[in-house]
Order: structure tokens, then C-alpha cells, then sequence
């Protein structure tokens, strides 16, 4: 459950930076964006989600962001993200693991370093590569990658395509704090885009993102509850295969405009999903202000693996919510400021949202965001 929370963590800390900034002359100008994100997950008193599993979880999160123009076709940047963490599983498991093993000494929270460097020719093919380390108590990544991209039909059409790789180790410190040996998990993803100008007013854009995992996949301090009151060990398969097809439009309404989108996910482990969602931003004072509430709804089915209880011991087993049955909605409320003088001379953007996701398993959730972008 852990490692989903902080992947969802810095997905919409990053993915509301996207939405939030404003817009810069060039994607190669130097710029600095700094975010904080508050995360709340609750369990509702322990029926929420698996109700044999404390699911309470807290995740302060923050992320800054330097890019360097270094000439008229290349850019450096530099990205550090850094989380304090606090859930019910990852503290038990690192307490027990300190009193019976001996075997913490990781960062309590997680960090991820990331450096990237950007070309885009005269032509407008782009090109970048990029390298990253992160660390929390769980596990060690090391990642790896590059991207292609080319504007087309006098910018009104852009095709790109990105390919990320992760060397991860995992530690395996059990919920009763036994240790063993560290076990590998390597991810390779490739994300495919397309965006297309349809009229004046309009733009659709498709994508799918191709993913295989590798290695331990389980999370090595989860665990499954038996029908006779004892406990073992998450076990998942060693491969996982995702695909996600999305499609998003976004027309403008006068000043205003309105984006929705629709996605499909599906996965090697028989879990299938799909969403629903739909943002509007509505601009005052000339633009300087926009206000963007926000609304999605997800369904997905259980993977095969999942059950809150088992009656004997499987080749696969897992209990976490996050595999399971549900459906979820979320609505949110972004407002975003962009005014000069304050910290830079520059127009600078400002922003401030908050989201609720409710599921149907009742498992509620909540995130506040605050941030800022400057070009330099």
C-alpha cells in the first residue's frame, strides 16, 4: 500500500504543477517551481478498505524544481522531491524491525534526485535524457531514461515518445520484523502521445503507456490474515504487465475552457479499470486569475489475488485495498495567481487546491497543495 501512496503522492504533485503553471515563452527557458503536498489517507476507524488491516496513512510531501537554459537549444535541469512519512504497516514493520533485526538505518521518509537535459532543434524535434536515485525505508531506485518529440504541421500537431527504466532493490523486512536477503524489481515503461489541434477553439490528445515489472513485486511488509487468527506473507507474481489507453479534449469557451477525459487501464493480474474526468478553468481579471474545480470518477475490478481473508495459505495472496473491488470519486478546487512583484519582477504563478477521493470501500482521501513558479 505504501509504495502506491507515495507513487500517487508525486503523480499529483507533479501532474497539479502541470496544470497549475503558467505557461512559458519556450520550454527551454529557465525556470524555478517549488510545491508542497499534504496527503491524508483515512481508514475510517479500521472498516475502510480491508478491515483487517490498519490502512491510516500521512505523507508531507515537497519538490523543487531548477531548469537552466544553457544556449538556444539545450536546457539542464534539476529536480529534488522529498516525503515524511506515516503509515500504520511501514511503522509497525520498521519498529518491529529495529527491536527483532536490528534492520532500519533507511531515511524514515523517501527522496528522489533527478537530473534531466532538453535539446529541441531549429525544427522543432526535441530530445532529452534523464537520470535519477531515490531511497525511502522499503527500497532503493536507481532510474534511468530518454524521450523523442516533433511538432508538426506548423505546430499543430506534436508526437512523442518517452522510455524509462528503474533498478530498484527491495527490503525485504517482513511484518513481524524478520529480515531477508534484498530482492531486485526492475520496471520499464514506454509512453506513447499524440496531440492534435482540431479547429481554432480545440485540441484532442491520445496516449498509452506500456509498462513491465520485474523481480519482487509484493510489498515485503504486507500481509494476509487466515481464517484460524494467523497471519503470512503478501506473495504476488514476479511479472506485471500494464497498458493504459487515455484520450483527453480541451476546447475553449471564450477566456475560459473545459478539458475532459476518459482512460482505460488494464493489467497482467486480471485488474481492470477505468476513469472519468472532467476540469474546468475559468479565468478573471484578465487571466491573472483562474479557478479550476475538478471532478473523476474511477471503477475498477479485484485482481484474482485479492481476498480481506483467506481460508489457507495460496500461491498468491494479497490483501491490499489497492488490488481490490471499488469505485471512487474525487472533486477538487485549484484557484492560481500570476502576478509580478511579490518574490521576482517576473509574472510569477501562485497556487493553492485541495482534493477528496471518496471509494466505495470507504477508504477517504485527501490533499492539499500549495505552489509556486517563476520564470528567471
Amino acid at each position: 500500500m505504501l509504495l502506491r501512496l507515495l507513487g500517487l503522492a508525486a503523480f499529483l504533485m507533479i501532474n497539479s504543477m502541470t496544470h497549475a503553471a503558467a505557461p512559458t515563452t519556450d520550454e527551454l527557458d529557465s525556470i524555478f517551481a517549488a510545491r508542497g503536498i499534504v496527503y491524508q489517507q483515512e481508514d475510517d476507524g479500521g472498516p475502510g478498505g480491508n478491515p483487517t488491516i490498519e490502512e491510516d496513512a500521512t505523507i508531507y510531501e515537497g519538490i523543487l524544481l531548477f531548469q537552466q537554459r544553457l544556449n538556444e537549444n539545450n536546457a539542464a535541469s534539476f529536480k529534488a522531491v522529498g516525503d515524511l512519512v506515516t503509515a500504520a504497516s511501514y511503522d509497525d514493520a520498521r519498529d518491529k524491525a529495529e527491536t527483532v533485526s536490528g534492520a532500519t538505518g533507511y531515511n524514515p521518509g523517501r527522496f528522489n534526485l533527478e537530473g534531466r537535459w532538453k535539446y529541441r532543434s531549429d525544427n522543432r524535434t526535441g530530445f532529452t535524457l534523464h537520470t535519477s536515485y531515490g531511497q525511502e525505508f522499503a527500497y532503493r531506485s536507481t532510474g534511468y531514461g530518454f524521450g523523442v518529440s516533433q511538432s508538426l504541421n506548423e505546430e499543430s500537431t506534436q508526437v512523442s515518445a518517452d522510455f524509462q527504466f528503474y533498478d530498484d532493490t527491495v527490503r525485504m523486512i517482513r511484518y513481524d520484523g524478520s529480515k531477508e536477503t534484498d530482492e531486485p524489481r526492475d520496471t520499464a515503461t514506454a509512453a506513447f502521445s499524440l496531440t492534435q489541434t482540431v479547429s481554432p477553439m480545440s485540441l484532442v490528445n491520445l496516449s498509452w503507456i506500456y509498462s513491465r515489472q520485474r523481480g519482487m513485486l509484493a510489498t515485503s511488509f504486507n500481509s494476509v490474515l487466515f481464517d484460524n487468527g494467523e497471519r503470512g506473507f503478501e506473495l504476488l507474481p514476479d511479472e506485471r504487465i500494464r497498458n493504459t489507453v487515455s484520450v483527453r479534449y480541451k476546447h475553449a469557451i471564450g477566456e475560459d475552457s473545459v478539458q475532459l477525459g476518459l482512460s482505460h487501464y488494464q493489467d497482467s493480474w486480471e485488474l481492470d479499470g477505468q476513469a472519468v474526468e472532467a476540469r474546468y478553468f475559468y479565468r478573471l481579471n484578465d487571466g491573472q486569475l483562474t479557478l479550476e474545480p475538478s471532478y473523476r470518477f474511477y471503477t475498477q475490478t479485484a485482481t484474482e489475488y485479492f481476498s480481506e481473508q483467506f481460508t489457507a495459505p495460496q500461491t498468491y495472496q494479497t490483501s491490499d485495498s489497492d488490488l481490490g473491488d471499488f469505485d471512487g470519486h474525487s472533486i477538487g478546487l485549484n484557484l492560481s495567481y500570476r502576478k509580478a512583484g511579490w518574490f521576482t519582477q517576473a509574472p510569477s504563478n501562485y497556487d493553492i487546491g485541495f482534493n477528496v477521493y471518496h471509494r466505495s470501500d470507504d477508504l477517504n482521501f485527501y490533499w492539499f497543495t500549495l505552489g509556486w513558479y517563476t520564470p528567471l
